[in-house]
């Protein structure tokens, strides 16, 4: 039985989290990664969950609250470009992981996505806040109109990270034809 890439990535970052960590999920969409990321913080952890849509802090907002552990994460509508100042602001000097799942909000208007320049202004904060040992997950969706372009832009700032600091892995699926997602690892060794 295959898993997707989505579990992937919760199960690399599952290794890196415990209680008390500092996470980031820089593209909250419809709240997945931020509750995954809640209940791995634990009470004295906190979540930095970034999306420009309204819509998507309202559905994080009822996901968090179902799970009662909307305590523990900061929702702010704004582009995941601007996390570093959000941070600063609150005097967080390292964060243990970072989550991005690129390209429009499911069920929504899709001209509104992340943009090679935003994600990479974004993995720029993210991977000068990053803990070591740390870890930074970008699901990149290659089938939607700047999706591959965004992706490339990614990997190709990813292979320009120091070797002896971060081991970079990027897993396809073999299963999907056209267009396959792209699940890029960063971590920080």
């Amino acid at each position: 039985m295959t898993i997707s890439l989505v579990e992937q990535a919760h199960n690399n970052i599952a290794n890196y989290l415990s209680e008390g960590d500092i996470a980031v999920d820089a593209t909250m969409g419809n709240g997945f990664d931020t509750l995954f990321l809640a209940k791995q913080i634990g009470e004295a952890g906190k979540v930095y969950s970034f999306d420009l849509q309204a819509a998507a802090l309202h559905t994080t907002e009822q996901r968090l609250s179902k799970e009662k552990l909307l305590h523990r994460v900061y929702l702010i509508q704004d582009d995941h470009s601007q996390l570093s100042a959000y941070l600063t602001k609150d005097d967080v000097h390292s964060i243990r992981c970072a989550m991005f799942n690129l390209g429009y909000l499911p069920g929504s208007d899709k001209l509104l996505q992340t943009t090679p320049n935003s994600t990479l202004q974004a993995l720029e904060s993210a991977i000068a806040l990053l803990a070591q040992p740390g870890i930074i997950s970008i699901l990149a969706y290659t089938g939607h109109t700047g999706g591959r372009e965004e992706t490339e832009s990614v990997k190709s700032w990813a292979k320009t990270l120091p070797k002896k600091q971060y081991e970079v892995t990027i897993q396809i699926p073999s299963a999907t034809k056209n267009s396959p997602p792209e699940l890029i690892l960063i971590e920080h060794l």
